[in-house]
């Protein structure tokens, strides 16, 4: 039997191949991260994988490095409506502003959380009007393994996937 994430990346490989997806296949694509307690981390690795990308951590590419990609999947924790990748979106505006630009906010808090809600305001408002935006359930802070393992799901990246077409 396929699994759910098996028929999304089928969808979006033959999206590609068709050649109905923006030309995605032709899109040099990276995927930055910044994790605070593992989840964001998982969820990078594994969307790197899907997707056949390069992944780096914040600051690990220099500006120069970062002109080269077309596509910007930049993902980050939330925690207590604070999100490393605000800083960092800011910071890297300036090189950021022309490129197609997906951002992955990953907590423990539903997207319709009041915290949540916080992280995403706190984009201003000239970048959120230019990104792609959505936000998955990570791990609950300081989880024990086994409630680790149930929360942080690679089907969890199905959304992503969606939005990614």
């Amino acid at each position: 039997m396929t699994s759910p994430l098996e028929k999304a990346k089928e969808l979006l490989y033959n999206q590609i191949n068709e050649g109905n997806s923006k030309e995605l296949n032709n899109m040099k694509k990276v995927i930055l991260y910044k994790s605070i307690f593992g989840s964001t981390k998982q969820y990078a690795q594994w969307l790197a994988e899907e997707l056949q990308t390069e992944l780096y951590k914040f600051g690990q590419l220099s500006d120069a490095k970062l002109k080269e990609f077309d596509q910007m999947i930049i993902m980050s924790a939330t925690y207590a409506g604070w999100m490393p990748l605000t800083g960092f979106l800011k910071k890297k505006w300036s090189i950021l502003q022309d490129k197609e630009v997906f951002v992955v906010a990953i907590g423990g808090a539903p997207a319709d959380d009041p915290a949540s809600k916080l992280s995403y305001e706190k984009i201003p408002e000239e970048i959120r009007k230019k990104i792609k935006y959505t936000k998955i359930l990570g791990a609950t802070p300081f989880a024990n393994a086994e409630k680790r393992e149930q929360e942080i799901k690679k089907e969890n990246l199905e959304k992503v996937l969606d939005e990614l077409k």
